[in-house]
């Protein structure tokens, strides 16, 4: 598989390089990642992405051509779409992309749909970076400084800076390799997760607020609204980690965080540290992901969307 790669790289000079709406570290790092080890080769790369790169990310390295709202018209010989699940989740314009070139579907969900002419789909990967890691090191691409910040990026914020359950032993192995180009793991840190303002822990009080727990403290919810984000003068990058901070209470094994997007839409953002596959929650809700991180799109109100949750998480 990888071969086929290298034949597309090799025989091709123009690249598109896109991911998932509200893009992650992974997405993001990975991105700019495969754009800088693209550019190296001497080609030609394109980045696009739906929503504008979060205030935490913007310290990596980023491409000179960088796309928002809508992937640029013409022709690539080739498309890569990395670590997204799901063909719609590029966002705007993703039904022209295959007709604008052939498609590299790279990703590690377990929920990823095939529907590149190549998919590289490895769900025991840590990550898409720890993956194309290992497709850099295949293909004998040469690790520069921004390449491997945006690796080390991509595989520490995936993995919950080593926490998760989708830590493995490679994802220590590559992001060691890549102190040794300049990496500093104290300033990614920093960064990433020292680096908020303070609008945000305002915004945080306000969704703390909102918080409830069902099945005797179990599973916990929380709610944040567009007058949220309008009273704290905050915008939805602000609310990254909020689920992950639910999940740390004590005897909790399901967090989720509501994220209204438009009158009756919302985003769901799932956690677990339990047995609870909120993966396949997510799934029959359109959504997808892993098993103790996932995400969806729900249409409903509030009460409504709350007890389809509820009624998901706890029948038989």
């Amino acid at each position: 598989m990888f071969r086929k790669i290298k034949q597309i790289i090799d025989g091709g000079n123009k690249f598109l390089i896109t991911t998932h709406i509200d893009p992650d570290g992974d997405a993001i790092g990975s991105c700019f990642s495969l754009y800088w080890a693209l550019d190296g080769l001497q080609k030609n790369p394109f980045v696009y992405m739906r929503d504008r790169v979060p205030y935490m990310y913007e310290f990596l390295p980023k491409p000179t051509q960088l796309f928002y709202n809508e992937p640029p018209d013409g022709t690539y010989d080739g498309i890569f779409i990395l670590d997204c699940g799901n063909f719609f989740r590029v966002g705007n314009g993703h039904e022209r992309l295959k007709s604008q070139g052939p498609i590299i579907n790279i990703d590690h969900h377990a929920t990823s749909e095939k529907f590149g002419i190549i998919n590289i789909i490895n769900q025991n990967s840590s990550s898409t970076g720890e993956i194309l890691y290992n497709i850099y090191d295949a293909l004998m691409i040469p690790i520069s400084y921004n390449i491997a910040v945006n690796l080390y990026t991509a595989i520490f914020t995936d993995t919950g800076s080593f926490r998760y359950p989708n830590t493995n032993s490679e994802a220590f192995l590559i992001c060691e390799k890549m102190t040794k180009f300049g990496v500093s793991p104290a300033h990614v840190a920093q960064m990433v997760y020292e680096n908020h303002p303070k609008e945000r822990f305002v915004l945080l009080g306000e969704v703390l607020s909102s918080l409830e727990t069902y099945e005797n403290d179990t599973i916990a919810l929380a709610v944040v609204t567009k007058e949220m984000f309008h009273k704290t003068n905050t915008a939805k990058e602000y609310t990254e980690g909020f689920v992950e901070f639910i999940k740390e209470i004590r005897g909790v094994n399901v967090a989720i965080l509501m994220k209204e997007l438009s009158d009756n839409q919302y985003k769901i953002s799932m956690r677990s540290k339990g047995d609870t596959d909120v993966a396949l929650i997510c799934n029959h809700f359109g959504g997808g992901g892993h098993r103790n991180a996932a995400g969806c799109t729900i249409n409903g109100s509030i009460i409504q969307i709350k007890d389809r949750l509820k009624e998901a998480l706890t029948k038989p």
